[in-house]
């Protein structure tokens, strides 16, 4: 079984497999880059595995994933996929990000919240004010953009909205 096989074995075998997955890449770093060419290889069940093995990446060994921004952005900015972009608006923010990356990440996240999807939508803003500790200038522009999308949505996104101002409130 080559290395592509193993990884995405363990993708889909839950917690346990994404544990020894970590173990795995922790052991050979450079085959993180598997993971991440998982996320867009055109099997929807692979690439779902792949987005949750990579939010738990982010959230276990974020290391792992900063070599890879430049590829994640891409990928960010062209996936259509729903659970790929949900994994990669969790996933992205807490990886450590220079402050033009930040930036342009921020860029992607907003182009989504004119998604018909309102998953995704919740999923842009909630990914917006996770960058902001990140580029403190972001703030205003992302409380601006809050503002005005909760209050253009229903009362669920005007609640949402207001939850995601108070964090901003330091900014």
């Amino acid at each position: 079984m080559d290395t592509t096989e193993r990884i995405r074995k363990r993708v889909q075998e839950g917690d346990e497999g994404r544990t020894a997955l970590l173990e795995m890449l922790r052991e050979q770093p450079g085959d993180t880059h598997e993971v991440i060419s998982a996320l867009t290889c055109d099997q929807r069940d692979i690439e779902a595995g792949a987005a949750e093995a990579l939010v738990f990446l982010a959230e276990e060994a974020p290391d792992l994933l900063e070599p890879f921004a430049r590829r994640l952005f891409r990928i960010a900015a062209g996936s259509e996929h729903q659970a790929v972009r949900l994994a990669i608006a969790r996933a992205l923010p807490l990886l450590e990000l220079g402050a033009w990356q930040a930036g342009r990440l921020a860029f992607v996240f907003e182009s989504w919240l004119d998604d018909r999807d309102p998953a995704i939508k919740r999923a842009a803003m909630e990914a917006l004010v996770a960058l902001v500790p990140q580029r403190p200038s972001l703030g205003p522009r992302v409380r601006r953009e809050i503002e005005r999308r909760a209050a253009e949505g229903s009362p669920t996104a005007i609640k949402h909205g207001t939850k995601l101002l108070e964090t901003l409130r330091e900014f």
